[in-house]
């Protein structure tokens, strides 16, 4: 009787049996040794892929939706809107407006919710609201892809000199301190845009880049600056951009960013327990962490007006505030 064909592959002797089973363990061991060392690269590799693809999304969103404003390369037009693309935008944009979170989460709440309501500003075009969960086109995997395209220029970014940053000075957050050395080129420029932008928003009495823009007096020199008009105060501190005035907070209507403010005067005393109207506002502007309407984040309204404004100027907003 002819022997199978398959019967090369048996194998009589017990010591070859114990050696080729013990290869198979050694070989066993190596490959899963080799799938450890090297699977850490090929996630990275795999992230760094998907991070990619994200980006050229992005990319094809932004030149479909936001470049009209933002121009091609992010850089901003003059008075159209400001630049993404920009040194100032990535080491100082987030400080200036007092905003506690990370610059991700200021861009994405930013497209997310766009400044529907800010109609006083500097800029032509007003921040459209993006997200469709508002009222928006988008969905918010492009929203994300949109994020991670424009922080995508950070490298870039942070290595513009003072000439080379398209910063245009936002009037209702100007920087006192600029993110430059006072040896690089252009910087003594870009201290006097700094000045001329606080001087057009009213916003002078203190220093920009080291250089004094002095505040305005009345009579004798030394005699107290003017206390700016409380809706002035709303519209260049940026209030606008998140606060409707002119809309009552209900729960049909509320506004998308923050709380509007049409009906404030009605249920401002209920919010805090002991808090009268005037001291809930007054803390909401100071301290605006203290209580956070339900339904909204905390850290988007900016910690720091208190040193933006004069007691008596926030005395006069609060009275003003609850006017409407």
């Amino acid at each position: 009787m002819r022997k199978p064909w398959y019967s090369i592959f048996y194998i009589k002797s017990p010591i070859t049996k114990i050696g080729l089973g013990t290869l198979a363990v050694l070989a066993g061991i190596a490959l899963v040794l080799f799938l450890m060392a090297t699977e850490n690269k090929r996630m990275e590799a795999q992230a760094a892929s998907w991070d990619g693809r994200s980006i050229e999304k992005g990319a094809s969103l932004f030149m479909a939706n936001c470049s009209t404003c933002h121009g091609l390369d992010g850089k901003g037009l003059p008075a159209v809107a400001p630049a993404l693309n920009s040194r100032y935008f990535f080491s100082q944009r987030i400080d200036d407006v007092g905003f506690s979170g990370t610059l991700k989460q200021y861009v994405g709440g930013t497209i997310h919710s766009g400044r529907p309501s800010k109609v006083s500003t500097q800029w032509v075009n007003i921040m459209p609201t993006w997200s469709n969960q508002v009222g928006g086109p988008l969905r918010e995997d492009q929203i994300d892809h949109l994020v991670d395209f424009v922080l995508n220029w950070e490298e870039e970014a942070m290595a513009q000199t003072p000439e080379e940053d398209p910063w245009q000075f936002f009037q209702d957050a100007l920087s006192k301190q600029l993110p430059y050395s006072p040896d690089e080129p252009g910087y003594d420029e870009k201290v006097q845009q700094a000045i001329a932008a606080a001087e057009a928003a009213g916003a002078v009495g203190y220093e920009i880049g080291g250089m004094a823009v002095e505040a305005p007096t009345e009579g004798e020199a030394g005699a107290p600056a003017e206390v700016r008009a409380p809706e002035d105060l709303f519209n260049s501190l940026g209030c606008v951009g998140c606060h409707n005035i002119n809309a009552d907070q209900t729960d049909d209507n509320k506004g998308p960013i923050a709380p509007n403010l049409g009906n404030l005067a009605d249920h401002a005393g209920s919010r805090v327990e002991g808090e009268d109207a005037e001291t809930y506002v007054h803390q909401s502007i100071v301290d605006p962490g203290a209580f956070v309407v339900p339904g909204y984040p905390n850290g988007v309204m900016p910690q720091n007006f208190a040193d933006q404004m004069s007691e008596e100027e926030i005395q006069g907003l609060v009275k003003w505030l609850l006017s409407h």
